[in-house]
Formats: structure tokens, C-alpha cells, sequence
């Protein structure tokens, strides 16, 4: 039997970090399990939306049975309650586990600094339980509220106070500052009785982006939405009923958030592995802690690269450091050279609700409001598809702007973007658009089409001389030329999109040539302005027309799995179910 690798974790450092396992040791014989606690990992970086209402708890699981689908990584749901380093094994309440080289990746946890009654009376956001826990009593105090005489109870019930002004701090913000004017309606309670808080210990907040102006536009966003910024100012204290800054100002509220630090994972520091003072596993260039044969990653990790600066606790910082930790267990096994971890980080991204975002981003510079909210969710969508694939990136879109819990914090565009339908009724204007086209390749057939040159008499009796100059010397340069040959290209075209949209088969890539056929027509003077109604037909059934009586509904999760069967072994298997 081969080596055996164990990844303690299954966030997105520990899922990519036994993908690499397997992809590095793809031909060699070794056993690779990585044991997770929980059935599926959370994106920790989109809690903020779940805590504020934006979108729905399952919209940031993300399936390990997926992740890792077509590897030979062992997911083994358990709880590991001590760590052995010196006999190599783990032990968890019912099972052991003996492994030859381990991988921490059990992320960190909230640093509450000794704070009197943080721990005890704050909300954190470092879990999916609890975002849901927020989530449930900002709704229980506006509940409470609007039945509430005592003008202080009420008043301290409608202070929301969020500590710590970093990126998740700012995030949680954003999204209450969005969901109260919601909730006020709701509950019919005035907004100028609401009191939002960004609570910040700092000269600033967002401390980590360089670029002023664009810490100074958060600020400025925030102020607008009726949010009260406070820089230097400590929180020295935590009640049930209220917060004391180091100023003296008491502060009387039910709900503090606390986003003000984290430390590594407390079960991780206790182990018996050099750590830092953050309770941080101490790990060199290759992700090597004190013992050869553990190795730490992602927040686990103390790093300190070769230009002095810490490894930041980033979600692009567990996937590369992942990757390095991949990279030289697979080379010890192999006996070749290792690599040390270069760490290339592309920036810096924080939203303040749905509609806002500033993106400090290397290459680019600084980004703010629309642009950045895009280059925010590309990001995303690119961890997931590097996580998950394609279905991944699908279920994001799904979840942030179509299946949504609360359609009123949505923009006009978007509430209509996610009103849905049912796809039969599309499925009836596929079947149509598909009949179309193969009449129409049956008649050009009838004239002659196949054997005969058409196009440039046509073309002489249509108005080429409305034809773009560009596209008329194509057609006089490339096409005339070969008439019967372009001629027999579209009417078979046309049958064969046909026949893909009747059967619904393809149904996407039959759109985009329907739309390629319809505006070479147009540009070449062979259709008129009302034949525009395909193009429109076309957009409509992109979105998945096929599903419905079509035979995508059989084929495309078919391909999807064995796409990535592909990537994932270097194999082509149809036999995926």
C-alpha cells in the first residue's frame, strides 16, 4: 500500500488542497482522505449576505461530493478531537486515523483580545450557524420593536452596532444598511429610529487598502445610507445591554457583531506544533511545519514570505498555499525537487451591499461601485469554478440574483432579471423557431441551392449597395467565389439548427447560430427588419429551453460529468453515472 495523505479540513483550502494531492500523485499509489466535520464547506467571505438577507443559507455551501467528484479522495465526515504527531495518527471520538503526511486546514476563529464580555454577549460571523443566528434576531428585534413603548428598550432594540471596521465588518454593515430599510416597512417602524455603527479601533477603516480615496468613497457611501462611522474607538467592554468605548461613551444596544480579529483555530495551536501568537502553525517556503510530515495552510498558517510581509488571510492566500503544500508532499513521495510558496495575490475586494464595492486590484488600480460589484462577483465565480466547475458558477448567479429571499433589495433590472417562468412555454418557442429553420433550408434546397450559385444573384437584386463596406468586400472577396460552397454551409446550417432546437438538443449553441445566421443575412441584404424576431426567439431560449421536453435535460448534466471526468483524471469516460 502506498503513502497515506490526510487534509484535516474542507474549506477551500483543504478541498483544493486534495484536488492537488490527486493531480500531482495522478499515476502513483496512495491513499488520500480528507475528513471535514461538516457535510459540505461554507464560503466564510459571503456570510455577511446570508447574516443580511441578500441571499439564501444554501447560497454559500458549496457541495464537497462535488468538489471532488471523479478524484480518488476519501471524504470522511467526522470530528477530529486530538492529534498525535509523533505516532502519526488522529483520533476522533468513535475512529482513528493513521496518515503518512497531514495537511492543516482548519481555518481560524474570532480573537476577542480579552475584552470584558465579548465572547459572552457578541454576535461573530465565522460560521454559517452563525450568520443564520444574526440573520433570525435582527428580524426577533424589529419584531419586538414595533410592539415596544419604552422608548429606551425600543430604541436600544433598533441599535445595530458592528465592531471592527475590515472587510468583513464593512461587508455586514452594508448589507443591514440595505436590509433595515426593508425591515422598516415591514414592521412599519420610521427609519430615522434605526441606529447603524461601524465601530473601528483604528485611525481608519479598511486599514488593509492603500488607496485613500477609495476608503474615503466607503466612508462617504456609508454616511449617505444613514451609517455612523467611528474610528478610534475601542470597544474596552460588552454587555447584554450596550458597549463602552475607550472614550467612556456607552452605547446601549442588544446587537453587537463582532468582525474585529481573528487567531488561529484553537484546536490547531494545541497540537504540539510551533505556532506564533496568534496560535498559528509556524511553516516554512514549502508549507513544512516543525515536523517534515505535517504541513499547514490557508489561515492555519504563519507565513512570512521573503519580502518580510505575512501571508494575509485571504482566500487567494489557502489556494496557493494549498497548491505549494500539494506540490511537496507529492515530491517528497516522488523524491523530486520541491517549490517554495511565491505568493501572488491580485488584490483587494469589499462590497457595502448589493450595489456598491470598491476593488483595489493589481494590473487595474482601484475600482469602485458598478465596476468593482462586477469584478467582485467574477472573482467569485472564479474560486468556485476552480472549486466545483461550471454548475457551480450557475448555482452563484441562481443564488445572488434570481432565487433570492428578499426581491426588494433588488434594482428594478434585477427584480426583473429573476422573475422566472416555466420552462414549457419557452420550450414551445424553441420547437417553433426550430420548424422555421428547416423550412427554410427546405426551400433553399428546392431552389437549387445545393447545386446551383444563388448567393451573388441574389445578391445583385437585393440592396447590397445599403450593405456595410466592410462586409461587402468580404462577400465580393471570400464568398461569391465559392457560392455553391457557402450555400450548401447555410442550408444544411439551417436544417441542423433546426433539428438541434425540435429536439432540443444543444439548445444554447443553436441560439448562437441563429443569431450568427440572422445578422450575416441581414448585413448581406437576404432578410428584412422583420425577421428580427428570430434573433429576439433565440435570446429567449438560451436560458435553458432545452431542459424542458428537449433532450438536454438528459444530456447536459451527462456532459457536465464527464467534462469533468476529463479534467479531473486526464480521461475521457462516457460511463459517468
Amino acid at each position: 500500500m502506498g503513502a497515506k495523505v490526510i487534509v484535516l479540513g474542507g474549506g477551500f483550502g483543504g478541498a483544493t488542497a486534495a484536488q492537488k494531492l490527486d493531480k500531482y500523485l495522478l499515476n502513483d499509489d496512495v491513499e488520500i482522505t480528507l475528513i471535514e466535520k461538516n457535510d459540505s464547506q461554507t464560503y466564510l467571505t459571503e456570510l455577511h449576505e446570508v447574516a443580511g438577507n441578500r441571499i439564501k443559507p444554501e447560497g454559500v455551501k458549496v457541495s464537497l461530493k462535488e468538489a471532488l467528484e471523479y478524484t480518488r479522495v476519501k471524504i470522511v465526515q467526522d470530528e477530529i478531537t486530538k492529534v498525535d504527531i509523533e505516532n502519526k495518527k488522529l483520533y476522533s471520538e468513535t475512529s482513528e486515523y493513521d496518515y503518512d503526511y497531514l495537511i492543516i486546514a482548519c481555518g481560524s476563529e474570532p480573537a476577542y483580545f480579552g475584552i470584558p464580555g465579548m465572547k459572552e454577549h457578541a454576535f461573530t460571523l465565522w460560521s454559517l450557524k452563525d450568520a443564520e443566528k444574526i440573520n433570525k434576531h435582527i428580524r426577533e428585534m424589529f419584531k419586538k420593536a414595533q410592539y415596544e413603548t419604552d422608548k429606551q428598550k425600543r430604541a436600544k432594540m433598533l441599535t445595530f452596532i458592528v465592531g471592527g471596521g475590515g472587510f468583513t465588518g464593512v461587508e455586514m454593515i452594508g448589507e443591514l444598511m440595505e436590509w433595515v430599510n426593508r425591515l422598516c416597512k415591514e414592521y412599519k417602524i420610521p427609519r430615522n429610529e434605526v441606529k447603524l455603527s461601524l465601530v473601528e479601533a483604528l485611525p481608519k477603516i479598511l486599514p488593509t487598502v492603500s488607496r485613500e480615496n477609495l476608503v474615503q468613497k466607503v466612508v462617504n457611501f456609508l454616511n449617505k445610507n444613514g451609517v455612523e462611522v467611528k474610528t478610534n474607538s475601542m470597544i474596552t467592554s460588552v454587555t447584554p445591554d450596550g458597549i463602552t468605548l475607550k472614550t467612556g461613551e456607552k452605547i446601549p444596544t442588544k446587537t453587537l457583531i463582532w468582525t474585529g480579529g481573528i487567531q488561529g483555530n484553537s484546536f490547531v495551536a494545541n497540537i504540539g506544533l510551533n505556532t506564533d501568537k496568534k496560535g498559528r502553525i509556524v511553516v516554512n517556503k514549502y508549507m513544512e511545519s516543525s515536523n517534515p510530515y505535517v504541513y499547514a495552510i490557508g489561515d492555519s498558517a504563519s507565513y512570512v514570505g521573503e519580502d518580510g510581509k505575512p501571508m494575509p488571510a485571504l482566500v487567494e492566500s489557502a489556494l496557493q498555499s494549498a497548491d505549494a503544500a500539494a506540490y511537496n508532499i507529492a515530491a517528497s513521495i516522488k523524491n523530486t525537487p520541491k517549490k517554495e510558496l511565491k505568493l501572488n495575490l491580485h488584490g483587494n475586494m469589499v462590497s457595502v451591499g448589493r450595489r456598491f464595492a470598491i476593488a483595489e486590484l493589481s494590473g487595474i488600480g482601484g475600482l469602485s461601485g458598478y465596476p468593482a460589484t462586477f469584478m467582485k462577483h467574477i472573482v467569485n465565480m472564479h474560486y468556485l469554478f476552480g472549486l466545483s466547475g461550471l454548475g457551480m458558477c450557475a448555482q452563484y448567479i441562481r443564488d445572488q440574483f434570481i432565487d433570492v429571499p428578499d426581491k426588494g433589495k433588488l434594482s428594478i433590472i434585477e427584480n426583473h432579471v429573476a422573475v422566472t417562468t416555466n420552462m414549457f412555454w419557452l420550450s414551445l418557442m424553441r420547437v417553433f423557431l426550430g420548424l422555421m429553420w428547416i423550412i427554410s433550408g427546405i426551400q433553399h434546397i428546392q431552389e437549387g441551392w445545393l447545386s446551383s450559385v444563388k448567393l451573388s444573384a441574389g445578391a445583385s437584386s437585393a440592396p447590397m449597395q445599403n450593405v456595410p463596406a466592410w462586409y461587402g468586400w468580404f462577400m465580393e472577396k471570400f464568398i461569391f467565389p465559392h457560392a455553391v460552397f457557402f450555400q450548401s454551409v447555410i442550408t444544411l446550417s439551417e436544417i441542423g439548427i433546426g433539428l438541434l432546437l425540435v429536439v432540443g438538443l444543444f439548445t444554447f449553441i443553436a441560439a448562437l447560430g441563429t443569431i450568427f445566421l440572422h445578422i450575416n443575412f441581414y448585413l448581406s441584404g437576404m432578410a428584412t427588419f422583420n425577421n428580427w424576431w428570430y434573433v429576439i426567439t433565440a435570446i429567449a431560449i438560451m436560458g435553458g429551453a432545452g431542459r424542458a421536453f428537449g433532450l438536454d435535460y438528459y444530456v447536459m448534466p451527462w456532459l457536465s460529468k464527464v467534462l469533468k471526468h476529463w479534467v479531473r483524471r486526464k480521461k475521457l469516460k462516457l460511463n459517468v453515472f
